[in-house]
C-alpha cells in the first residue's frame, strides 16, 4: 500500500452528490479523492455541444437558487454560488402546462402568492383550493428538517410522508383540470398516479416556486466549479477510472479497485452510484441475499427520449418558460403510453441566442420512453470512453421517433418548421450509458407512498465505513441530491456541527 494512494475518503462517482460530499469533507481537512469512470465529470450535470451550441443532458433548469433558499445556502457554503451565471425565468410563468389541442398555457409562477394569483385568472372559483395547496407544500417543507437546514428527526417526516399526491390534489379541489395543471410538470419526478408521494411533488415544486433559473452556458458549470473548489482544498478527481470492485476485509471496505487494477485505499468510502451498481461492486456477506434481491427488484422511474435542436438564428421567438404538453387531459397518462400513441407528452426547454436577444438558439425536448422500446440494442454500449455504433436499425428507430415528435411539436410551436439546422437524439440507452442508471431511469428508484420503507435507501449501509449518496438516497434533483450530500457527510462529521457551519456560510 502506497501513502499517495491512501485517503481519508474515497468517493465513487463524480455526480453532484459525490462532488458536494467531496468538497464538504475536503473543507474539513480530510484527504479526499473522487473516482469517475467517464471523461466528463458531473453525472446528470453533464453537457454536450452541437454546432457549438451547449445542451444540458439532464438538468435543464434549477429551483431554489434565489437568495434565502436552502440550495442557495448550500452552494454558498460549497463556494460556488457567486461563480454561477444564472438566467432567470419569467416570474409569472417558469413552467406552462398544455393539454391536447387546447392552446391554453396554464402558468406555474414564481413566488407563493404570485403562483396562486396567476392560476386564479384561469380558475377564479378555486381560491380556497389554491390557498390550501400552497399551505400544504409549505407544511411538507417544514416537516423535512434538512430542507430547512435543521437536524430534526424521522418522526417529523412521518407526519406527511404517507400523503399520496393524486389523493391530496383531489382533497384540495374537485376541478379535474386544476388537479392536472398542478401536477402538469410531473416529468420533473416521473410521477405515477396513486403511487407518487405528495412530499416528492411538494419539495420539488416549492423550490421552483421560490426561484427558477437556467445555469449558463450549461449545468456542467456546477460540477466545474465544485471540482475547482475540491482542488483548492487538496482533493483529487481521477477521470477515466472505472471502479469494478470494493474489497471488504474484516467487516469494512479496504480499497476500491479499478478496471485496470489500480487500488485506492481509504478509511471511509462513499458510493455516488445507483444501489444496484454498488451491489455488483461489493462481494460481501454483510449485504444479505434478501437485501440484494429487494434492491434489485425495486421499480425504476421511466426513461426518456430527448431531441436536441439547433435553430436558425432569429427565427424562433424565445420562451422564458418551459412547456409541458400532455396528449390527453390526464397529466398522469403518459407513463402508460403504447408505441402507437407515442409521444404522449413532452417537455420543451429553450435557450436564448445571446447574439439575437428575443430569439431561441436551441431547444431540448424530452418525452417519456419505456426501456423496452430499445431493449433489442441493450447489449451495445456507447459513451465517451467506450464509443461504439449501435447499428443501422437503431439509427432508423431514432430518426423515425424524432420525426413523430417533431410533427407533434410543430402543432404547438409552428415556427420550428423549416428552422432546424441540426439535431442530436438521445434514448434510454444513452441515459443508461452516461448516467450509470439501470434501464436509463430518469430519477433512479421509483418512490411509492404505499411502500415507504421498501423504496427508501439509507445513507448508511451494512458495512460500517461504506455510505451512499446521490439521487436514489432521500430525493433526486439538484436540491434533493445536495441535501442528501449533507446527510451523508453528517455521518462522518456530525449533523449539528455541519449544519452550523453551513448556516454561517457567507
Amino acid at each position: 500500500m502506497q501513502d499517495n494512494n491512501t485517503y481519508d475518503v474515497v468517493i465513487i462517482g463524480s455526480g453532484l452528490g459525490g462532488l458536494m460530499s467531496a468538497v464538504m469533507l475536503a473543507k474539513e481537512g480530510m484527504k479526499v479523492c473522487v473516482l469517475e469512470r467517464d471523461k466528463q465529470i458531473g453525472g446528470c450535470l453533464q453537457t454536450f455541444s452541437v454546432r457549438k451550441k451547449v445542451f444540458d443532458s439532464c438538468v435543464h433548469y434549477i429551483g431554489g437558487l434565489g437568495e434565502g433558499h436552502t440550495l442557495y445556502t448550500l452552494f454558498s457554503y460549497a463556494g460556488i454560488m457567486d461563480k454561477l451565471l444564472l438566467k432567470a425565468y419569467d416570474p409569472n410563468a417558469f413552467d406552462t402546462i398544455a393539454f391536447g389541442d387546447d392552446e391554453t398555457l396554464y402558468p406555474h409562477a414564481q413566488g407563493l402568492d404570485n403562483f396562486k394569483e396567476q392560476l386564479l385568472q384561469y380558475f377564479p372559483e378555486e381560491k380556497v383550493a389554491l390557498n390550501n395547496y400552497i399551505k400544504a407544500i409549505t407544511t411538507v417543507g417544514d416537516h423535512f428538517p434538512l430542507y430547512r437546514l435543521r437536524a430534526g428527526d424521522a418522526n417529523e417526516k412521518a407526519v406527511v410522508s404517507n400523503w399520496g399526491l393524486t389523493q391530496k390534489l383531489y382533497e384540495f379541489t374537485q376541478n379535474k383540470r386544476l388537479q392536472n395543471v398542478l401536477a402538469g410538470n410531473n416529468l420533473l419526478y416521473a410521477g405515477i398516479a396513486n403511487k407518487t408521494p405528495f412530499y416528492l411533488h411538494a419539495l420539488v415544486t416549492e423550490s421552483y416556486i421560490h426561484s427558477s433559473h437556467k445555469v449558463m452556458p450549461g449545468s456542467s458549470q456546477i460540477s466545474k466549479f465544485l471540482w475547482q473548489q475540491l482542488q483548492d482544498y487538496g482533493g483529487e478527481v481521477f477521470r477515466n477510472t472505472e471502479v469494478t470492485k470494493l474489497a471488504e476485509e474484516n467487516g469494512s471496505i479496504s480499497y476500491a479497485e479499478t478496471k485496470d487494477g489500480q487500488r485506492f485505499y481509504g478509511k471511509q468510502f462513499i458510493a455516488n452510484t445507483h444501489p444496484v451498481v454498488l451491489l455488483d461492486m461489493v462481494d460481501s456477506s454483510l449485504f444479505r441475499p434478501a437485501y440484494r434481491n429487494r434492491v434489485k427488484g425495486l421499480e425504476q422511474t421511466i426513461s426518456t427520449f430527448m431531441l436536441n435542436l439547433v435553430l436558425e438564428p432569429g427565427k424562433v421567438p424565445m420562451r422564458h418558460h418551459n412547456i409541458y404538453w400532455h396528449g390527453s387531459d390526464d397529466a398522469w397518462a403518459a407513463t402508460e403510453y403504447t408505441p402507437e400513441d407515442w409521444p404522449a407528452n413532452y417537455a420543451a426547454f429553450f435557450t436564448e441566442d445571446v447574439h439575437k436577444p428575443g430569439y431561441a438558439e436551441s431547444i431540448s425536448i424530452l418525452s417519456y420512453m419505456h426501456y423496452d422500446e430499445v431493449k433489442q440494442w441493450e447489449s451495445t454500449v456507447n459513451y465517451t470512453v467506450a464509443p461504439h455504433e449501435r447499428g443501422v436499425s437503431y439509427d432508423e428507430f431514432k430518426q423515425q421517433r424524432a420525426e413523430k415528435l417533431l410533427s407533434k411539436l410543430y402543432q404547438g410551436i409552428p415556427e420550428l418548421k423549416g428552422n432546424i439546422t441540426a439535431q442530436k437524439i438521445a434514448t434510454p440507452l444513452t441515459y443508461r450509458d452516461y448516467t450509470g442508471t439501470p434501464k436509463g431511469s430518469l430519477y433512479g428508484i421509483l418512490k411509492d407512498v404505499h411502500k415507504p420503507n421498501e423504496t427508501s435507501i439509507a445513507t448508511r449501509t451494512k458495512i460500517p465505513n461504506l455510505y451512499m449518496t446521490g439521487q436514489n438516497v432521500n430525493l433526486h434533483g439538484v436540491l434533493g441530491v445536495s441535501i442528501t450530500a449533507v446527510a451523508t457527510c453528517a455521518e462522518l462529521v456530525g449533523m449539528e456541527y455541519l449544519l452550523n457551519k453551513i448556516k454561517k456560510a457567507p
